[in-house]
Order: structure tokens, then sequence, then C-alpha cells
């Protein structure tokens, strides 16, 4: 991918757009004005240019129209705090793309940027896994795995794939195996053998998916489907195999034991377990050292109504049987524990780091401190999850504290929401603060899931939005009361950065204040291994993930960059890769960046409606077990088959792995009989299939990426000119598929 650069001659301002667009996995350089940004063009072939409008000596659109003489193809962005329709014009007339006001929105020139570049993605090299464990057949077995393969688009050198995959962080094969579910009996008994099936094909590329099954939904953000009748429900059909996996997970077979390297993974978290069995399928000797006394990192904090504790139990402890790791529980790193060196001499070969962030976030206001903290009654909300999920404090100590008291809680992640629904089931009367609003469409609006505001506020907690808190107010050493100013802005061009207006204050009374504003990373163990910059921030390769200090260091997950569990999931499959190719002596970075087109949204004649999640009524669910109802056979298999499968059929295969046809069939247009009168392009609700004009005349033409085999073109054909080499139609005849 193409690098970006940034002019601007505020220092704070592109500088924060380098670390922005770096920790996003861009390649990014600075320019300081327009003379140095054309050097640098002269010099760099750059993909995008982000340039200031008004910069000494020539201005952004200038720099542009020179830039393009010598970059035909670059481009151009524009921002400027004094915006006009004249140099909008002008600048859009120069080869820029887009004109945008500052203080810019982050998501929206990232919008731009990857519209322009393509969002970055890693391929992870598929490697050998244990051969599914045999079951009864639905119908004729592949003698080989139906391995799906990349459908490079030729006009745009992307690949196609359905958004919902290019949005796993993990790279579930999600259009495949809802096809798999869709063609499940109804019968639970001849189903069964198939969903363990389905599960196998998911447990290749994610073994942590029943826990995902739990807590993550991001595929279905971006389902073709969200915008008609709604998304997809995913989760709950990977919750649906789970119920019947986890079971069969206690007896799956082994890897082949391990003869490569010893590695060690610091940090027992999603990321560092998943690049631990990425790496045990490769043959690797893994250690994972864990400081505590439990696996699971940052999924030990979520309560059980989210995620079962048996869930992650039997997920976690049957990752490491399966893959021969070895953990080593209470491992400290740093000054009084080990060292780099130290696992050097121990035989280790690489080091992947996924030491998550388990600090709390001190309270503060305007980059201040406050004062209070120390107040009795003053508890960080992380505490309170990890007490209460692992038993550390037995929850009936903890209803002593919250039972009929007014408990507050400061934030509004998803993690705040724990806390206060946690607190909520503990009885306590809770409210929240946030400093975001509650439009989730704007820049500064709450960044939790919809569920779970909806969830809180069902369970009766009041959410107080666009506000801070400023001081925290004791009485005799306990905490009694906090004031709370309004929130004007939680982002601006620098990114994080709240404004208040302290003349418009609230105060809220309390017994209990839960702080939970994020949590951040011990720096001690990397400063001391030099794995800090100059500017004290990790110096990662964010495309291999290995340190830019220590070569044989590689770093990821929540130390990297807080984000979600399946964020942290990616970076453990992404540094299995670079450790492979590292130990093996090959290029770490050799044809691991890769664009994506989203497969369109086929045209339907009906879109059937999303089902209902069903939860317990609130009154009901104020208990720690779970709430929310999972789907019976036959509503997997409705939902399953709601999925379009959008994508092509070369990266699904879900018809061969089931056994309906030997390989994907050929279609094909006989260009002496067709006559061009595009009723195929008529029929044809997958755009597929286009008129091209020969010497001859009008002919069809089917884009084999996205045709699916339908038949709907060629039976409507009126000179039977186009055909499908298929053998379905016999499968289905045979009774191999059940159908309802």
């Amino acid at each position: 991918m193409k690098p970006i650069l940034v002019v601007d001659d505020e220092a704070i301002m592109r500088e924060s757009l380098r670390d922005w667009l770096t920790d996003d996995g861009y390649q990014v350089e600075i320019a300081e004005d327009g003379e140095a940004a054309l050097k640098a063009i002269a010099q760099q072939d750059f993909g995008v240019a982000i340039v200031d409008l008004m910069l000494p000596g020539k201005n952004g659109i200038e720099v542009l129209r020179e830039a393009r003489k010598k970059r035909p193809y670059l481009k151009g962005i524009i921002i400027t705090a004094y915006a006009s329709v004249p140099t909008a014009v002008e600048a859009m007339k120069n080869g820029a793309v887009d004109y945008l006001s500052k203080p810019v929105q982050l998501n929206q020139l990232e919008a731009l940027i990857r519209d322009a570049l393509g969002s970055v993605q890693v391929e992870v090299k598929p490697s050998a896994t244990v051969a599914p464990a045999k079951v009864k057949p639905l119908a004729v077995e592949a003698e080989e795995p139906a391995e799906v393969e990349e459908a490079i688009d030729e006009a745009t050198g992307k690949i196609y794939l359905p958004p919902c995959q290019i949005a796993c962080p993990v790279g579930e094969d999600i259009q495949r195996t809802n096809a798999m579910m869709a063609l499940l009996p109804l019968d639970a008994e001849k189903a069964q053998s198939q969903i363990i099936k389905i599960g196998d094909e998911i447990y290749k590329k994610n073994p942590l998916f029943p826990v995902c099954s739990y807590i993550c939904g991001l595929c279905e953000r971006e389902c073709n489907y969200k915008d008609h009748t709604g998304a997809i429900r995913r989760k709950m059909l990977k919750r649906f195999i789970s119920e019947y996996y986890l079971p069969y997970l206690e007896t799956k077979p082994v890897l082949p034991s391990p003869a490569k390297e010893k590695v060690a993974v610091i940090g027992g978290g999603p990321g560092g377990l998943m690049c631990a069995y990425m790496l045990g399928q490769r043959g690797y000797k893994v250690t994972v050292l864990e400081r505590s006394s439990w696996l699971g990192g940052s999924l030990r904090y979520i309560p059980q109504y989210r995620l079962p504790r048996r869930v992650i139990d039997s997920t976690l402890n049957n990752l490491v049987r399966i893959a021969h790791i070895e953990v080593r529980f209470g491992i400290e790193m740093g000054e009084k524990g080990n060292t780099l060196d130290s696992l050097y001499r121990d035989g280790y070969k690489a080091v992947f780091v996924a030491t998550g962030t388990h600090a709390p976030r001190p309270l503060t206001l305007e980059k201040e401190t406050v004062l209070g903290a120390d107040l009795d009654g003053v508890i960080s909300g992380l505490y309170l999850l990890y007490d209460i999920n692992q038993g550390k404090v037995p929850a009936q100590l903890y209803r002593q504290l919250f039972r009929h008291r007014k408990v507050i809680v400061v934030g509004g992640g998803n993690v705040a929401f724990d806390v206060a629904r946690t607190a909520r089931r503990l009885g306590g009367d809770v409210a929240m603060v946030c400093l975001e609003n509650a439009d989730k469409s704007s820049k500064d609006g709450i960044p939790a899931d919809v569920e779970e505001i909806e969830g809180a506020v069902e369970e009766g907690i009041m959410i107080n939005y666009s506000r801070g808190v400023e001081n925290i107010i004791g009485e005799e050493g306990r905490f009694k009361a906090i004031k709370c100013p309004r929130c004007t802005s939680v982002f601006d061009e620098k990114g994080f950065n709240p404004k208040f207006d302290r003349n418009d204050a609230v105060y809220l009374e309390g017994d209990v204040l839960l702080v939970t504003i994020g949590q951040g990373a011990e720096r001690t163990f990397f400063r001391q291994e030099n794995l800090l910059d100059a500017d004290g921030r990790l110096d990662v390769d964010q495309l291999t993930l290995m340190s830019q200090r220590q070569e044989r260091v590689f770093i990821g997950g929540d130390v990297k960059r807080v984000g979600l569990a399946a964020e942290a999931m990616r970076d453990g499959i992404i540094a299995a890769e670079s450790i492979d190719r590292y130990l093996r002596g090959e290029d770490l970075r050799v044809g691991r960046e890769k664009n994506y087109e989203d497969a369109a949204f086929p045209e339907h004649p009906q879109y059937k409606p999303q089902p209902e999640v069903l939860w317990s009524p609130a009154e009901e669910r104020l208990n720690f077990k779970t709430f929310e109802k999972g789907y019976s056979l036959e509503e997997a298999v409705a939902e399953a088959r709601r999925c379009l499968c959008c994508g092509p059929c070369s990266s699904c295969k879900a018809c061969v792995v089931m056994g309906l046809q030997s390989e994907i069939p050929e279609i094909a247009v006989n260009q002496d009989v067709c006559s061009g009168c595009g009723v195929c392009v008529a029929v044809c609700p997958y755009d597929a299939i286009h008129l091209m004009k020969l010497d001859s005349g009008l002919v069809a033409s089917v884009d084999s990426f996205k045709c699916k085999r339908c038949g709907l073109c060629s039976s409507a054909c009126p000179a039977g000119a186009v055909t499908i080499n298929d053998s379905l139609a016999e499968t289905i005849a045979s009774g191999y598929i059940f159908l309802s």
C-alpha cells in the first residue's frame, strides 16, 4: 500500500494525524510546508496527500497542483480552518478528492483514505490443522477439504468479499458457514454431526469462537442486510453452534506434538492465546507466561450474565490442551521478574508481548487529576468486575455495600456499562455520568453498544450524558457527591480532548463512586527493555508487529492499542505469522498487505425480517445468569437462510464442503447462439451478467466472481445460450439436501 503524506505547518496537527493514521496501520510521512512536501513527493510515490490550505509559501492548492504534475495518480485531501466555496471548487479542479473543514472528523477522514487506498488488512498464511473428526455426512464427503480461494477483481486488483468477512478481524469464512447452517436438516439427531462439522470449520480460523459468540458482533455492523431489515445475527448463529461444540471440544483431538523452536508469549489474554494457538498449529513449542493465576485477560472482567464462566473455561482450557501450550502462572516481567535476556537464555527464539492494559486510569478534567479518589467509597470499576467475576470478594459483601445505596458510575464505554449493570445486580440504585452525548452517530456520541445502553435503561439505570467530573466531594473521609460540569465537546482536531462549560454544572449525591474511564499499560518493562521510542511510545512495525528496537520481539493486543477482544486476537494471528516467517528466515512483509472490495447487496423480491432477540424481563434478570435466549435448531436454520451469500462462490464453497457438489460449476455463454436480448441481465439478482459489444453484435458476458450459479439466467434465456454445468439439481433430487 502506498504511504500517506501529511502537510501542515502546525506541529500538533500534523503529528496527531501521523500518530493516529500510523496506529491504524498506514505508513505516514509528514512535511511542514509546501516546499518540503514537493521534495518528498518527488522522492516517494504517495497514495494520498492530506494538505493544509494555508501553508507558508505555496498554499495547499498550489502544492497539490504541482504535485500532480509529477504524480498524476496522487489523491489530495485539502483541510482548512478557513473553508469557502471558491477554494473548495478550486481544490476539486486541481485534483482534490475532498475538502474538509477543521476540526477534522477522524472517521470522515479515514473513510476518504479507505476509499482511496483501501483498508489495511493482513493476509495470514494458511497452516496445517488437525483433520476434522469423522462425522456422519449429510451427503458424499469431498475427498479433500474445499479450500477457499481469493477472488481478485481484475479491474480494481482488490479481493472481492462479503463486507461481513472483511470486517471480521480474524477472517472467519462467514458466508461459507452461514450457508452450511442453512443446509442443516431440521431433525436434531441428523443435524448434530453436521453442526460439529460447521464448528470445526469455524475453529480452524478462530479457536475462541465460543467466546466470540457471546461478546463480538463486528461482522453484523457491516452486513449488507443491516440497512434493509436488519443484519444477519451471526453472533447468535455461532452461539447455537457453540452449545453443540463445547461438549465435543472436550474430546477434540490434539495437534501433532511440537518439534520446532521455543517461543514465549507474555500475557494469557485473547491476543496472546490466539498467537500461541496459531504457533502451535505450525509446530512450535509455545509457553504462555501469565502474571495472574488465570487465563483470559480482559475476558475475565466481562460479567457472567454476558459471558458465562463455563464458556471461557472450556474454550481456553481446551485451546491450551489441543495446541500443547505450556502455561506458567505468576510470572512477572521487569525489574523484579524475568527479562528478555533471561527468556533468551532459557532457549526462547522469539517473544510475543501481549500484556494488556490492566492499570485503571485516574479521573481527570482538562488534563488535571481530580482530587478525592482516595475517599472511602471511591472504587475502580475494573476492580469490582475482577472481584465479582473471579470470586475474590464474595458477592454478598458487595451487596451489603451497594444494597439500597446510591451508586454513581463514571464512564461511557461497554466496560462502564458492565460495571453499572453489575452494581445494579448487587442491589444499588445506579446512575451513570458520561462525557459523550446520546447520539451514537455523532463524533462525540457514546461509544457503548446499543444493546448495553438499552439493557441498562430497562434495568433502571439513569444515564447523565455530556457531563464530566470536576470535584469529588467527601465528608469525614467518605464520598458524598460529585460536581459535574457540562461537556461541550469530546474530540477536536487533536483527538480526544474534552472541553467543558464549568458554569453549567450539576451535583450528584451518592454513597459509592465507581470510576471506569479506561485503562492503560504498565510501562516499566517496556522502558527497561528499550522498547519505547523517544516520545515514550511503543516502537512497533504496524504491519508485522515486530519491535523496531528489538529484532525478535513482537508486540500486540491492547498494550499496543486498546480495542475489542477480536482485534487483539487479530494481532495474535499477525504476530504468529511474523514469528513463523522470522524463524524460517523469510521476508516478514512481502505479500501481506491486501485491499478489499465489498461484495454488493443482491436484489431480492422480498427481504426477510430480522428476528427479535429475546431477553428475560428486566425484573427477572437482575442476577448473574445469562438472560438472552438462544436459538433452537429451527430458528438457527431460518436465520442462516436469511443470509444472501453476497460474496463469490470461490471464497465460500459451502456446497462442496457439504458434499453437494464436487466443485463449483462452470457457467458459459454460447456467443454464436446469444442474441443479446438482455433477458438474462434483467433477471440476475447479483448484477453478475452484462451485455458486451462484439463485431457480431451484443452478447451476454458473465462475471464469475459475482455469479452464484442460481440458474435464473439459464432458465430465462429464450435462446438457450446460457448453460451451467451444475450437479446440484441432481443432488437435491437424490434427497441429499434437506429443505423446508
